[in-house]
């Protein structure tokens, strides 16, 4: 899933967001934000503190860009009009999560979890299943330690994507790279996600929830 190139206005500075910005962020996810100018200009520092690296000119392009035509107020761009028939795609949707959590799940070393081989072990966790439910939808933010190594990056929320999306991706990586669904567990439902849909969590309450799962 991803709205692409289209998914921006056309703009002064169009060209460095969709460079900078797609290596970890689905287009799509970018352009429906809209936030004022001091906000931005928080996001991109952030940015910079995870490993974005920016001239002083570029990154002043990119925040008069987001400023300007992604500020509140600004008219979003049309949404793509995917086929009616065509099922969700779990590999498919990945592609919004490689740029921080690799082709291969393994993640980036401080930043990013990995997947592989830490799926299952949420899984396996008393709420696991609703709480990777939860991430998707509200996001994460602060640190986390995967056995035994410490992450502090930031995971955005995709409430954006359908049930049926947030369920395939999440079957995707419970079933990739040596993963496997803990013996009696059935893949994700687009019933389970509904149910997680009205919680209004906040990504801090989603890192309080994990410490309740007792994972190391």
């Amino acid at each position: 899933m991803g709205l692409g190139q289209n998914a921006l206005p056309e703009g002064p500075g169009r060209e460095l967001v969709l460079q900078k910005c797609q290596t970890c962020h689905d287009i799509g996810f970018v352009s429906r934000e809209r936030q004022p100018r001091d906000r931005w200009d928080a996001i991109i520092t952030e940015m910079q503190s995870y490993g974005l690296r920016l001239t002083n000119e570029e990154r002043a392009a990119i925040l008069n860009y987001l400023a300007t035509y992604l500020a509140p107020g600004a008219a979003a761009p049309a949404p793509a009009s995917p086929a009616a028939s065509a099922p969700a795609n779990g590999a498919a949707l990945y592609s919004n999560c490689v740029g921080c959590h690799q082709a291969n799940g393994a993640g980036v070393p401080g930043v990013f979890p990995p997947l592989a081989g830490h799926i299952p072990d949420i899984l396996a966790a008393k709420g696991g299943r609703e709480w990777l439910v939860q991430v998707l939808l509200y996001g994460l933010q602060g640190s986390i330690s995967v056995k035994g190594a410490n992450y502090n990056g930031m995971m955005p929320a995709y409430p954006q994507l359908s049930n049926a999306e947030i369920a395939a991706l999440l079957n995707h990586i419970a079933t990739q790279w040596g993963n496997a669904f803990p013996s009696g567990q059935s893949p994700f439902t687009p019933e389970e996600i509904q149910a997680q849909r009205n919680k209004n969590l906040t990504a801090q309450q989603v890192l309080a929830a994990r410490q309740q799962l007792g994972l190391r």
